[in-house]
C-alpha cells in the first residue's frame, strides 16, 4: 500500500509528557492511597458557584455555545483595567490553547521564536509544529530567564519571545525592572507573550506589571488561564489580552462554537468569587512557604519559587530515581527533564495534609540506604 504524504514537522515533535494520573498508578502500583503533586493543580479544588455554574448548563448541552464567550471577555476587560475593550481578549480552551493559536497566527512562514532552555515545553513544540525555529536560550546560573542571551537571539526574522512568569519550572518571575529593560531594547515588530498563567500566587511586590505595557501601545501578549488559581483544570479556559488589532487578527484562528458554555459559565462564576479565589491563593502561598521551609531543612536547594509548586535542584540522588522511589510510597511528583532541567523535581503545592505526608515521604527517602531507596 502506497503511504500517504505525512507532515514532517509533526513527525519531528518532541512530544509533551503528562504527569502520571492517579488511576494509572494504583494500576501500575497496586497502591490503594495516592497523592498527586505533580501537575500544579488546584490543593482545594474549583469554587462551588462554579460547580453550580457549569452544572446548570449540562441541561444545555444539546446546544453549541451562545452568547458566554462575549460576556466573559467583557467581565475580564472589567476587572483588569478601565481602559480594556472586549475585542482586546481571546479566550481559549486552556492557556495551552492560546499559545497554540498565537504561534499559528505568527510563524506561519518559517520564522524564529526566542524561549528560554528551563520553561514550558510546549513552546518548543508549537514552534516546531508551524515550521519555525525554536531559538533556545541557556538559563542563567541560578536557572533565572536569561533576557540578556534572549534580547542577543533576536533577528529580523523573529516573531515571537516567550516570557513565563512566573516561570514554570522554575517559579523564578521577571522583575518590573527587568521587564522594562527588556521592552525597552526588543524590536518593536516582535510580538512579546507574557505567559503569566501562575501569576494570582506572586505575593513579590516587585513583579513586572505587563499590562503597563499593553496599556503604552507595545506589541505585547498576556496570557493567563483559569487552570490554576480557577480550579478549573479539567473545563479547560484560558485567554490572552492583547492590542485589539493583534487579538482580532489571532482570533481568526479559532475554531466555531471553539469553547463550550459549560467552561466559560464556570470561568465566569470563578472569577466573580472573590472569596474563592483569596482562599485559594492564601492556601497555595501558605503551602509553598511549608515547602519551601520543610524541604530546605532536608537539604535541599529550592528554587524561590512564586507559583504553586516547589523546584528542587540537583539532590543527592538522581531526579528521575527519586521521583521513581517516591512513587513507589503513593507520591506522584516530576521529574524536570522535559522542561530543560535535566536533574530538578518539581512538586505541586497540596492540602496542608498532602504537604506533610510529602515530606515525611521524601524524608524517608532520602534516609534510606541506596538499596532500599531502588526497592522500596
Amino acid at each position: 500500500m502506497t503511504s500517504p504524504r505525512l507532515n514532517p514537522n509533526l513527525l519531528s515533535l518532541p512530544l509533551y509528557v503528562a504527569g502520571k494520573s492517579v488511576d494509572e498508578v494504583k494500576e501500575e502500583l497496586g497502591l490503594e492511597q495516592i497523592i498527586k503533586l505533580a501537575s500544579n493543580e488546584s490543593p482545594i479544588g474549583p469554587s462551588p458557584r462554579a460547580v453550580e455554574a457549569a452544572r446548570a448548563f449540562l441541561s444545555h448541552a444539546h446546544r453549541y455555545p451562545g452568547s458566554l464567550d462575549r460576556t466573559l471577555r467583557r467581565a475580564l476587560a472589567r476587572r483588569l483595567h478601565p481602559d480594556l475593550h472586549e475585542d482586546q481578549f481571546v479566550i481559549g480552551n486552556g492557556g495551552t490553547d492560546i499559545l497554540r493559536l498565537i504561534t499559528q497566527a505568527f510563524v506561519f512562514d518559517g520564522g524564529n521564536v526566542v524561549m528560554g532552555q528551563a520553561t514550558f515545553p510546549m513552546y518548543k513544540i508549537f514552534t516546531t509544529m508551524f515550521n519555525g525555529e525554536p531559538r533556545i536560550t541557556p538559563p542563567c546560573p541560578d536557572y533565572r530567564l536569561d533576557l540578556e542571551a534572549m534580547l542577543a537571539a533576536i533577528d529580523e526574522d523573529t516573531r515571537l519571545v516567550f516570557l513565563c512568569s512566573p516561570n514554570n519550572p522554575t517559579g523564578h518571575t521577571i522583575s518590573q525592572q527587568q521587564a522594562e529593560y527588556f521592552m525597552a531594547h526588543v524590536p518593536p515588530q516582535v510580538v512579546v507573550v507574557f505567559d503569566e498563567s501562575y501569576y494570582e500566587y506572586v505575593d513579590d511586590p516587585d513583579y513586572a506589571a505587563s499590562l503597563d505595557f499593553l496599556l503604552a501601545g507595545r506589541n505585547l501578549l498576556i496570557v493567563r488561564s483559569f487552570s490554576k488559581v480557577g480550579g478549573l483544570a479539567n473545563l479547560r479556559v484560558g485567554y490572552l489580552v492583547g492590542p485589539p488589532e493583534l487579538a482580532r487578527y489571532i482570533a481568526r484562528a479559532k475554531l466555531p462554537f471553539h469553547t463550550g458554555d459549560v467552561s466559560l459559565a464556570a470561568a465566569l462564576a470563578s472569577l466573580d468569587d472573590a472569596e474563592f479565589i483569596a482562599r485559594q491563593t492564601q492556601a497555595v502561598q501558605e503551602g509553598r512557604r511549608y515547602l519551601r521551609e520543610a524541604l530546605t531543612g532536608l537539604g535541599l536547594h529550592c528554587l524561590p519559587s512564586q507559583a504553586n509548586f516547589v523546584t528542587f535542584v540537583d539532590p543527592p540522588q538522581p531526579a528521575e530515581a527519586l521521583t521513581a522511589a517516591l512513587l513507589r510510597r503513593g507520591f506522584i511528583v516530576r521529574a524536570m527533564a522535559g522542561f530543560g532541567m535535566p536533574n530538578a523535581v518539581r512538586v505541586s503545592v497540596g492540602s496542608p495534609a498532602e504537604n506533610t505526608a510529602f515530606v515525611a515521604a521524601l524524608a524517608a527517602v532520602l534516609a534510606a540506604p541506596p538499596c532500599l531507596r531502588n526497592c522500596t
